[in-house]
């Protein structure tokens, strides 16, 4: 398990460097264009980048009410569902605020901003809600309660500043180059770089990208490093840095919503196989993993409906002749053994449709569909000549002497009998089999059970 994770651990760490190596690579050797673009395609990518954010908010915060101890996901719900209110409240301003576009563009950019700063600390306060999940809750407690301040910070600043009761003194973008002004070209872009590197680093550390989830957190604090600085690189907000920044964004979200969706059907998945591991476990014999008593009648009454003249279904019980003396002689291991492998042999010799079962201590039910009597009887003598056949060497000690049975058949066409009356007349063929003397087969008929014995027969004969 510890080298699964390991293995985990370094491949997501190889796709981190990979991107990271790629992207540094397109920022150094691409030359920045100096031309202008229209912000006209700024609303479909914004709507889409917070309808995104307000979903992966809603998942987080599902997957939190699942399971009250991830406390580190109250923080990544409030980022993501705050930046999805503010990216709706900068697409407001973009179509309905009264003010020159050069204003519009430096809201959008403040928006933009304050969305970095507020996703920012939460991812702080995740890592560190991560790394003290273990620990006191108090801490764990104060960290929350911040959580949801910095987030009311952030949303009053934003709606003050979007409704105008703030002055806009607080230029990024020059209204009438629509370039960006100091400190954010300069000194407050790299601090902002810092910010993000540490936050990378600060992943790697904490959680090891030990899964999909923590990659794709990984991906969301590098993309936003690298938006910043794709925007240090050009001049101008309506460049097509910014749209290359929004691009990442969008792209890093998306790659959230995957890990996101990916955990859900993993999830599906182990409750699915839990659910058929328990279903299993419930209509199996746990010692032969043949289907037990329950499962057998079950079968049965829904066959018996299916049933026609030409569609008879039979049934044969078998049990082991003597089986005492090897629970005496030899032990009840040794006993356990014996019915093992005879419910293997009898799975070896019976068709992929036809239901085996377990119905007692050294009794075994087969429901043949579809099957007449006769040819019942050709698979129940089969069966008991290979069982007859096997010795201690052929079973590797499972047998320790040679095993027989005797088998009862009961075959029917009434599709209004009851599963208990057939399974009560291949009862008394069986019992007939016995007072027989054993190691035969019996057919239950209506006048009488008839015993076939054939002790001479060869495997080859049938």
């Amino acid at each position: 398990m510890n080298t699964s994770k390991e293995q985990i651990h370094k491949k997501n760490l190889l796709v981190i460097s990979a991107f990271s190596v790629t992207v540094l690579l397109l920022f150094l050797f691409i030359s920045p264009s100096t031309k202008h673009y229209s912000l006209s395609v700024y609303p479909v990518i914004a709507t889409f980048a917070g309808a995104l954010h307000i979903q992966i908010g809603c998942f987080m915060t599902m997957n939190y009410i699942s399971n009250r101890k991830k406390t580190f996901l109250v923080p990544l719900a409030c980022a993501f569902h705050c930046s999805g209110i503010l990216l709706f409240i900068a697409l407001c301003l973009f179509f309905y605020g009264k003010a020159p576009s050069g204003v519009i563009y430096n809201d959008i950019a403040v928006l933009y901003f304050l969305r970095n700063t507020l996703i920012a600390g939460l991812f702080f306060v995740t890592y560190y809600l991560y790394a003290k999940r273990n620990k006191e809750q108090k801490l764990c407690n104060a960290a929350i309660h911040f959580t949801f301040a910095w987030c009311a910070i952030h949303l009053v600043m934003a709606l003050l500043y979007s409704t105008r009761i703030l002055p806009h003194t607080f230029l990024l973008v020059n209204p009438n180059s629509n370039a960006w002004l100091r400190p954010l070209s300069g000194l407050a872009s790299y601090s902002f770089i810092l910010m993000w590197a540490s936050i990378v680093l600060l992943g790697a550390i904490f959680t090891r990208l030990k899964n999909l989830f923590w990659l794709s957190m990984s991906l969301v604090a590098l993309s936003n490093l690298v938006s910043i600085a794709i925007m240090l690189k050009y001049a101008y907000m309506d460049s097509a840095g910014w749209y290359i920044a929004r691009g990442l964004e969008c792209l890093s979200a998306m790659a959230v919503m995957i890990a996101l969706m990916s955990d859900i059907f993993q999830r599906y998945k182990t409750s699915r196989q839990a659910y058929e591991l328990s279903y299993q476990n419930s209509v199996r014999d746990p010692m032969t993993r043949i289907y037990n008593r329950g499962y057998f009648y079950s079968s049965l009454s829904a066959e018996i409906k299916k049933v026609n003249d030409n569609r008879p279904l039979s049934i044969i019980f078998c049990d082991i002749d003597f089986f005492k003396s090897v629970n005496d002689t030899w032990g009840h291991l040794q006993g356990d053994r014996v019915i093992i492998k005879l419910a293997e042999i009898i799975q070896q010799q019976s068709r992929c449709h036809d239901v085996i079962a377990r119905i007692g201590g050294e009794e075994f039910a087969i429901l043949l569909p579809e099957t007449s009597a006769d040819t019942a009887y050709n698979i129940a003598e089969r069966i008991r000549i290979i069982i007859e056949q096997q010795t201690p060497d052929t079973t590797n000690g499972d047998f320790p002497r040679t095993i027989t049975i005797s088998l009862g058949i009961v075959s029917s066409a009434d599709n209004h009998a009851a599963a208990e009356q057939l399974a009560d007349l291949a009862d008394r063929a069986l019992y007939k089999a016995k007072n027989q003397g054993r190691n035969c087969v019996v057919i239950h008929s209506d006048a009488s059970a008839n015993v076939i014995t054939t002790p001479a027969l060869t495997i080859t004969d049938i």
